[in-house]
């Protein structure tokens, strides 16, 4: 079964879906300092059944210039590939487990090749918006103390781990940086631009 839906109105809804998904993100973030499980999971599942009941049209995803859903296939393999790409920070401690769920929340509306540029976009809107947060608050060197810590206990095992529940200077709630850099993603194809990573 195919929603009754034009590749043009699919795309407004799918655009519609992230966007509600990461101001509720934002939300709780910013009030609970975690991304609820159930958002993380009916946000799964509307990505999922946009690319199964969607227009196929072109099938290379919400992104596209000729708009399309990529089967039930693409969008899991978007959703495994949001989890692959935010694991591993997830392991260095670097963010936490609902911002690794949530990006894999989010490759499920748009597949595996937009996940990897969506993910680039969001760790470069993480590293302005720290940075920036960073010099405002003025604790740059505590903050370059604790990458130095985490970094050496990285390098040796013997070395005692970095806490970020205990030994952060600040924590940014990481949502804004999807936000932002999902919104710097849709303006930037939109307008034309192609994806960073193609295949």
């Amino acid at each position: 079964m195919v929603l009754d839906l034009t590749p043009a109105s699919w795309q407004v809804w799918c655009y519609f879906a992230l966007t509600l998904s990461l101001l509720i993100a934002v939300d709780a973030d910013l009030r609970e300092r975690r991304v609820p499980n159930a958002l993380v999971l009916l946000s799964l599942a509307t990505g999922v059944a946009l690319n199964v009941l969607g227009p196929e049209n072109s099938g290379e995803g919400v992104f596209s210039y000729f708009p399309g859903a990529l089967g039930a296939s693409g969008a899991m393999l978007g959703a495994a590939t949001g989890l692959a790409l935010f694991l591993p920070l997830y392991a260095l401690r670097a963010m936490g487990a609902g911002d690794v769920k949530l990006m894999a929340a989010l490759g499920s509306f748009v597949g595996p090749m937009d996940t990897l540029n969506l993910g680039l976009i969001v760790l470069i809107m993480g590293g302005v918006l720290a940075s920036a947060r960073m010099l405002w608050h003025g604790n740059s060197r505590v903050v370059l103390s604790n990458v130095g810590t985490a970094l050496s206990s990285l390098a040796d095992s013997s070395k005692p781990r970095f806490d970020p529940a205990t030994q952060s200077a600040d924590r940014m709630p990481y949502t804004l940086a999807f936000a932002a850099g999902f919104a710097a993603y849709v303006w930037w194809r939109s307008s034309g631009g192609p994806a960073f990573i193609n295949f």
